[in-house]
């Protein structure tokens, strides 16, 4: 069976790097569908990630802690793990929930509460419109 068919079935993200990026039908529940793993690699990593995923002479695993950009459009801290076979790179990319990015992170609150104040200012400028309208009448 084609590896490539293979990869498909693997239960983690999961990218097949060569001239053409293969991934894992799981992939597609984290990160949005792309033809590069550039797309989704946070521009302040992608060094970290240039210097992993340049060892192709290595035959041995390569680890780097890289943000990655989900679906959701969030930037998340993932354990990649890239193993080079044939020439062809087969990089695992697990979350790492116990390690902190805090700059990012402390934007990424910083929206979700941007986003709260800002629907709550919404809902009450609403009700003022309610309340305008009814004094009009």
């Amino acid at each position: 069976m084609d590896m490539s068919n293979i990869a498909k079935w693997i239960p983690v993200p999961y990218f097949q790097i060569r001239q053409v990026l293969n991934s894992s039908n799981i992939t597609h529940s984290y990160f949005q569908s792309t033809s590069s793993i550039w797309n989704i690699i946070y521009k302040e990593d992608r060094n970290k990630a240039i210097l992993m995923l340049s060892q192709i002479t290595n035959s041995y695993p390569v680890t780097q802690y890289l943000i990655l950009q989900t679906s959701n459009k969030l930037f998340m801290n993932f354990k990649c793990t890239i193993q080079w076979q044939d020439s062809i790179g087969h990089l695992v990319c697990t979350e790492a929930k116990n390690i902190k990015v805090p700059s990012v992170l402390s934007v990424q609150k910083s929206l979700v509460n941007t986003q709260k104040r800002l629907e709550e200012s919404e809902k009450h400028l609403n009700n003022v419109i309610k309340i305008l309208d009814i004094r009009k009448h």
